[in-house]
């Protein structure tokens, strides 16, 4: 197996982001304006908005604050689990956080 990856090859066509158009658009500013900033650092209001996008969150999640996730619908969190300051969840499939 080589190490290197020719991108010229590269194709995308196929990749579905799991949502339609408006809700992707809806999460971008929410994510913008709530997750990625440092105004609203209330963790509950956080599971609520993930849950609400499909994210499947355990009991006793804390998301602290400038987080960053691509697409709640892929996203997992476990019971008892942390998402620290300035985390960036680049989820294009799904991802699963705890254990």
């Amino acid at each position: 197996m080589s190490g290197k990856t020719n991108l010229k090859r590269y194709n995308n066509q196929q990749y579905y982001p799991g949502a339609g158009w408006f809700k992707r658009v809806l999460w971008f500013y929410i994510n913008a304006l709530i997750f990625k900033s440092s105004a609203f650092p209330s963790s509950n209001l956080k599971v609520f908005l993930l849950r609400i996008f499909g994210a499947k969150i355990g009991k006793n999640v804390v998301i602290r604050h400038q987080v960053n996730i691509k697409y709640p619908w892929f996203l997992s969190v476990e019971d008892d689990s942390w998402i620290g300051e300035k985390v960036w969840i680049d989820n294009l499939i799904s991802v699963q956080i705890g254990s």
